[in-house]
Order: C-alpha cells, then sequence, then structure tokens
C-alpha cells in the first residue's frame, strides 16, 4: 500500500496542521439557555439551529466514534476508515486521539505513522473536519435545514434526521442525526449529489456525564498562533499589511485573525503570516497571506491542486501577495475569495 495515495487526505491536512491549531471565536459562544430540543415543522426553529451551533464545544461528553472517508485518486475510490476517542469538557477543551485503524489492510509500520499524522492534526480534525453549525447568521443565509420526520438511535441516544444542503454551488449533501437532549450531531453522512459517499462519522457509545478520572490530554496548540489585531496594529505585528476576503459576495463570515509566527528557514528572522479562518455557516477555509512576494516579477502564478475528497487547495502569487487557501470548498470559490482581497 502506497501511504502517498490512501493517505492523501491526512497529508494534506497535515500541510496546515501548523496553522490551524488555535482555537476560534466559537469556543467563548455564550449559552442560550431558552433553545429547545422539540422540533414542531419540517423546518427546525432558529433557537434549535442556535443550540446544535452551540453543542460541539458547550457540551461535556466522552465517547468512540467510527469515521469513514472515500474520495478518488486519478478516478480511482480510494477508502479510510477509523474509530477514534474524543472527549470535551463544556468549557473549550477538547481530546481526539485515534484507537483502531480498520480500512485498508497496512501494515504495523504504516499505522504507526498514520498515528502519527492523526495526533499531528488533532486540532485541525477536531475544529474542521466534521460537520457543525459554526455561524448561525452565516449558515442560514448560505443553507437549506429539513427535518426528514425520522427519528433514529445513534450510541443509544434518541435523534432526529435532518437534511442540509448549501444553497448557491452544492456539492454535496448532508444528512445528521442530532440528539434531541443535547443538540449534538451525533452521526454525520456526506455524499455528493448523485448519492456517491464521501464520509460517515458516527458515535459508536457516548457518555455525557464523564468523570474523566484520569483527565485526558487535553489539546494544546503546537504553534505560536496569536489572535492578530485589525488595522495597522496588525501590520506591525506583521511587517505587511494581513489581506482579508470581506469583499467575496457575502457567502464567507471572518471566525477569527491570527498571526502564524515560525523560525525563517535560512537561520535569519523569523516568518509571519496572517491566517483568516472563514466559514459559510459549516464549511470552513483556511485563508493565509504570506505578505509580499520578493521574487514577483509581474506575472501571477496560481496553482490548483488535484481535490482530495471534497477538499481543495490553492495557492500561489497574486498581485504580488503570497496566498493560499484550503477548504471543503470548490477550487473557484477559493479562487474567488483570492481575488476578493485584492
Amino acid at each position: 500500500m502506497k501511504l502517498s495515495i490512501r493517505h492523501s487526505l491526512a497529508c494534506l491536512g497535515l500541510a496546515l496542521a501548523t496553522v490551524a491549531c488555535a482555537p476560534s471565536s466559537d469556543a467563548a459562544a455564550p449559552k442560550d439557555e431558552s433553545s429547545v430540543s422539540i422540533f414542531l415543522s419540517s423546518t427546525p426553529s432558529g433557537a434549535a439551529v442556535r443550540r446544535m451551533h452551540e453543542a460541539t464545544l458547550r457540551t461535556r461528553y466522552s465517547g468512540v466514534r467510527r469515521v469513514e472517508q472515500h474520495w478518488r485518486v486519478d478516478k480511482v475510490r480510494e477508502q479510510l476508515e477509523y474509530r477514534e476517542s474524543v472527549a470535551c469538557d463544556g468549557l473549550g477543551q477538547f481530546s481526539l486521539a485515534p484507537v483502531e485503524h480498520v480500512a485498508p489492510a497496512i501494515s504495523v509500520s504504516e499505522e504507526a505513522i498514520w498515528t502519527l499524522l492523526q495526533e499531528a492534526r488533532e486540532g485541525f480534525l477536531f475544529r474542521y473536519r466534521d460537520f457543525a453549525i459554526r455561524d448561525v447568521r452565516a449558515f442560514a443565509r448560505n443553507y437549506t435545514i429539513t427535518l426528514l420526520g425520522t427519528s433514529v438511535q445513534v450510541a443509544g441516544r434518541d435523534c432526529d434526521e435532518m437534511l442540509v444542503q448549501r444553497r448557491k454551488n452544492a456539492n454535496s449533501l448532508y444528512t445528521i442525526a442530532v440528539d434531541r437532549g443535547t443538540g449534538l450531531v451525533l452521526r454525520t453522512r456526506q455524499t455528493e449529489l448523485d448519492g456517491t459517499l464521501i464520509g460517515v462519522n458516527e458515535f459508536e457509545s457516548i457518555d455525557f456525564a464523564p468523570t474523566f478520572q484520569p483527565p485526558p490530554t487535553w489539546h494544546v496548540a503546537s504553534n505560536s498562533e496569536q489572535p492578530l489585531p485589525p488595522g495597522s496594529a496588525g501590520a506591525q505585528l506583521l511587517g505587511f499589511a494581513p489581506k482579508l476576503p470581506t469583499t467575496d459576495g457575502g457567502s464567507f463570515v471572518l471566525l477569527d485573525l491570527t498571526r502564524i509566527s515560525s523560525v525563517d528557514p535560512s537561520g535569519v528572522g523569523t516568518l509571519h503570516w496572517a491566517k483568516s479562518t472563514l466559514t459559510d455557516g459549516v464549511e470552513v477555509v483556511i485563508f493565509v497571506h504570506a505578505g509580499p512576494d520578493p521574487s514577483y516579477t509581474g506575472d501571477d502564478a496560481m496553482r490548483v491542486s488535484p481535490s482530495v475528497g471534497p477538499w481543495n487547495h490553492v495557492d500561489g502569487t497574486l498581485q504580488g501577495e503570497r496566498l493560499m487557501a484550503l477548504g471543503r470548498v470548490s477550487s473557484d470559490e477559493l479562487l474567488d475569495l483570492m481575488e476578493a482581497v485584492l
């Protein structure tokens, strides 16, 4: 088995692991005690949608879930299936750890490499891999959500099934099972519009009153990512004025803006990037601006990487600025966001 092929999705995520480890603004979202979990029509209420939004980090739980991912490489279908343990203290701390590699069959040494990849991308996987309502207003503007009228059990919990679809430029559908008691999404099934399976994330067991004894090893950011103040203060910290994609037509909103720093590989000085985390309500785009390109000669050069399932990645130099974007949206939308900053 070739890890470079079967684990393309893992490697793509690892490329941005160091720019995806800081908590987003959702971690500080206030809890709406008036939210209710009873859905009385085919369209869930705004309170129910807010409850789902808050549940991701505001629900205390621990459990084991099964993850399936399916994608194509040169028209060849690839698959990855595994189990992981997940815990959240309801106050913003979380832990995500691989438990078992299920498919495809790999050697002991290959599984060791896979385990290291999963551990290195803990923050990325928890925050960005799975379905979540990340911004309620953007979600209402960009998505439809329909209560299917079916009640299912997931990990022994009563759940309502819902269908979520983007209003424009949809390339997939989400069928989700939402826990009636907490609003937490316990199962997600993502398919292409023709029904081809993209991924499944399903809790096999869950405890909503964990004792955490001994406590899990809570996630710790692996980089020096720091909040970036707007305006001239941010430009002073970076050494250049950060470019923000704020004129794309209103589909995406900014979740957070941070500065990433690392030692220059040349051994002289420190490199800085501006990282914008954007969302259309569900999907996340990680947008990185690395400042002016000193080698720019007047020719734009943008690279569009091959899609890995629903994930796309573009990078290069546009109007003299070094830009990169990764997200579970089309390459055209990523390029539109890049053009929107200039």
